[in-house]
């Protein structure tokens, strides 16, 4: 199914979408995608952070091995050296008996919105990925004005100590929106997959360990399947 184009509806009604997809993406994590030993939970506050979806790992066994060394399909992978960041910053990012490892965020436009949430959004994911929780970004919606380079570029910007070598993914004319999934360890992995309204959305990988073991989110299964749940009378306006 082709995303659509969000701001043809207010704010409400892609409000609603957004919480349906979020069950979605959750109950295809739980059922299937993630291996034994970890767990999917919405919407979960941990330390400061509010997150969409958070992956867990159980406390109860040790989850089996996962395998690494795949490359994720997906349209640029860009690794560097983490920048360091002032300890008093980093948050223990745990539930009180199992570790979170990952957070999905899927962009809403309060986001965005202006220059203090869209920094706010950049240090949250940069305080995740600086305490070891890897962090995937899904972002339905073209860059605002106060920052066309997108969130994507400032997120690797603040969190790398890259300046000279190459250049972040920023958002292109024809292919605005965009996905990215980031792996925290001793360097950050980010892979990037640019796409456009009327494409069909990436599936994108899932970093679940430090040494970039992955699953592949299903993000166009679970849009397709959300769309549905979309009023007709919405559904007519965003096909129109």
């Amino acid at each position: 199914m082709p995303m659509h184009d969000w701001t043809k509806v207010d704010a409400g009604v892609y409000h609603d979408f957004h919480n349906v997809w979020l069950v979605g993406i959750r109950h295809a994590l739980n059922h299937g995608v993630l291996p034994a030993g970890y767990y999917a939970q919405t919407a979960q506050r941990v330390a400061e952070v509010e997150a969409d979806i958070l992956a867990l790992q159980s406390g109860a066994a040790e989850p089996p091995a996962l395998p690494t060394g795949a490359e994720p399909t997906v349209a640029v992978v860009q690794r560097a050296t983490p920048a360091r960041r002032p300890p008093g910053r980093r948050l223990q990012v745990r539930d009180g008996r199992h570790a979170v490892v990952a957070v999905i965020e899927v962009v809403s436009p309060g986001n965005t919105k202006d220059r203090e949430n869209h920094a706010a959004f950049v240090e949250k994911a940069a305080d995740l990925l600086a305490s070891g929780v890897h962090f995937v970004l899904v972002n339905p919606f073209a860059p605002p004005r106060h920052a066309p380079d997108g969130l994507h570029a400032a997120i690797w910007r603040r969190v790398t100590r890259v300046r000279n070598g190459q250049p972040p993914v920023t958002p292109t004319a024809d292919r605005p929106l965009l996905a990215a999934s980031y792996c925290s360890s001793v360097r950050v992995t980010a892979a990037i997959q640019p796409f456009a309204i009327g494409e069909q959305l990436p599936d994108v990988p899932l970093y679940l360990t430090a040494d970039e073991a992955f699953v592949t989110l299903p993000l166009e299964r679970t849009y397709a399947d959300a769309y549905l749940e979309v009023p007709a009378v919405w559904r007519e306006v965003l096909e129109r």
